[in-house]
């Protein structure tokens, strides 16, 4: 029972853990410097991209095929087949 009980409760535990995030309002950062030239409700973009040329996708692809390594090959063995001792047939060695 105590078992049951620790798993109902961890469960518990993990399902409100992901569900409260989404019951809480979301709020958006505002200015109030009177002296803003933007108006009210509007971004500015001020990020700065620095990548310096560098294509991050193909280093994913190239973590990919490192990856691919890890899955091992296809193996079809087939199972140990043994001789059944009762059989009724020939005595000789080899059946």
């Amino acid at each position: 029972m105590k078992r049951q009980l620790t798993k109902v409760i961890g469960t518990s535990v993990i399902a409100l853990s992901m569900a409260l995030p989404f019951s809480v309002p979301a709020s958006a950062q505002t200015t109030t410097d009177p002296g803003a030239t933007t108006a009210p409700g509007t971004t500015t973009d001020t990020r700065t991209y620095t990548d310096d040329g560098f294509d991050w996708g193909w280093l994913g692809l190239l973590g990919l095929l490192g990856l691919a390594g890890l899955a091992g090959r296809k193996r079809h063995e087939e199972p140990t087949r043994y001789r059944d001792p009762n059989a009724v047939g020939s005595t000789g060695y080899r059946e």
